[in-house]
């Protein structure tokens, strides 16, 4: 019998199980790519807007702060929405916002129109994430094929981080700052058809909707937040702050009281009954506020000593090449020392690289090997993430990487508060706020080595 003979065609079912992961993976990571993008890209933008338009940069700071801060408010409510009605559908429902609501930011004709179509771009991506991380979580259910595609997407993820300011420096000279915006609309239709045609079928469990949870939460989320990007402007005893917050603790209060009462909670407490999540969640908090922290408070200190905005994206170079390699490596690199020994391992190498930069200031070769040694810091995310994942049930996928990303946000908001604060003032003080990072991965490797552990997800 020849070989030919022999052959048997694929089934449909083998096939999509062949493709369907790489192609979940694909969409997920250009939907991350364009989500994290835009978050640093428009802040080279913002000159060339604030001339189009006639107001000083300070007056343009909410065409930034409205993306982060709605971006921030709602994870936890689309999180949960994502396990209500099914991750596919989400998905798709988020990222066709997110392309509408760029091709408005491109077209807008004042400030106003500006900063409300990034608040649409904020919802958008809010409920890309927490979805995005449901659909990999199906795709991926094995452990360790899991982390490798986690790693993956956080290596796409951290090269957006890093390509933002560059692609956006070159949109902006070249094209215009319309062009930011605009150039999400293709990639994004992109994401769209491949998800639309390969993410399977929609995923969804029955529970009764929770409004006064969902409100509480976006209530608190929303004043905390609101809190941190506007302290270093106001400052933490001003009445608007200190107002701010406290309606943030007394909606956490309110929401965590009402999720215990319900019978089904949007936000299940008996989560937090898991280790491995309520650490994963605490060092999701202490890894933005030291990395995002770090990210922020090297190029303000840099270019006070003099440093060109091109230098220092140059002097950042070995930071962000080792957060992106150890990011997509990680996956391959934890079947031999674990994910907790990793995972603290290079938030132990982001306090020494903090602690160089500290001591021995800003010079070509310190900062070649501090921000190497942060970078590595930075690489840990997909490890958390992973670790995250696999410690809740299926059907809590969405409201577990909407805690997650939660607190992500928060601590980045918050580390570029509390970092933003110690370098006002006369004198920069750049080496407290390098300390203080160090101080905060040294207790995000200890959060992790002795909390974080490996195991299976629960029933």
């Amino acid at each position: 019998m020849s070989i030919a003979a022999k052959t048997t065609a694929a089934s449909p079912e083998q096939i999509a199980g062949v493709l369907s992961p790489a192609v979940v993976l694909t969409a997920i990571g250009i939907s991350s790519f364009m989500v994290t993008l835009d978050v640093t890209a428009v802040n080279v933008a913002l000159p060339s807007i604030g001339e189009m338009f006639g107001l000083p940069l300070s007056a343009l700071q909410w065409v930034a702060s409205a993306y982060t801060l709605i971006f921030a408010s709602l994870l936890l409510t689309a999180g949960a929405s994502s396990d209500r009605l099914g991750a596919r559908p989400v998905f798709l429902g988020a990222l066709t916002f997110f392309t509408l609501a760029s091709a408005a930011c491109g077209l807008a004709n004042s400030v106003t129109e500006l900063i409300a179509a990034r608040a649409v771009q904020g919802l958008g991506a809010a409920a890309i994430l927490p979805s995005s991380m449901a659909l990999l979580t199906n795709a991926f259910p094995q452990a360790s094929q899991r982390a490798r595609a986690v790693a993956i997407w956080s290596g796409i993820s951290a090269t957006a981080l890093v390509a933002g300011p560059l692609i956006g420096g070159l949109l902006v000279q070249t094209l215009g700052w319309r062009s930011i915006f605009f150039v999400n609309i293709p990639v994004c239709l992109v994401a769209l058809s491949i998800a639309a045609t390969c993410a399977g079928r929609p995923t969804t469990h029955r529970r009764a909707f929770d409004p006064v949870g969902q409100l509480l939460a976006i209530m608190a989320l929303f004043t905390i937040t609101f809190s941190a990007i506007e302290a270093r402007q106001y400052g933490w005893t001003s009445p608007a702050i200190a107002g701010a917050l406290a309606i943030g603790v007394a909606a956490t209060l309110l929401f965590l009281a009402v999720e215990h009462r319900r019978q089904d909670p949007m936000l299940p407490l008996s989560l937090f009954r898991s280790r491995t999540f309520s650490a994963s969640v605490g060092a999701a908090f202490l890894y933005n506020l030291s990395y995002y922290g770090a990210l922020f408070v090297l190029p303000v200190a840099l270019q006070a000593q003099g440093y060109s905005p091109l230098s220092v994206g140059v002097m950042l170079i070995p930071m962000t090449f080792s957060t992106a390699v150890l990011a997509t490596a990680s996956g391959w690199i934890v079947n031999s020392i674990g994910a907790r020994s990793l995972a603290a391992l290079g938030m132990l190498a982001g306090v020494l690289g903090a602690a160089t930069l500290a001591t021995f200031g800003f010079t070509p070769l310190s900062m070649s090997v501090g921000g190497l040694l942060i970078g590595m810091g930075g690489g840990t995310l997909p490890l958390i993430v992973a670790a995250a994942l696999s410690s809740v049930p299926p059907e809590r996928v969405g409201v577990g990487s909407g805690v997650l990303n939660a607190a992500r946000q928060s601590g980045g908001a918050m580390g570029i508060a509390v970092l933003g604060a110690l370098l006002q003032g006369v004198t920069l003080k750049a080496g407290l706020a390098l300390m203080t990072i160090a101080a905060v991965f040294l207790a995000g490797a200890i959060l992790t080595f002795f909390f974080m552990r490996e195991g299976t997800r629960p029933k």
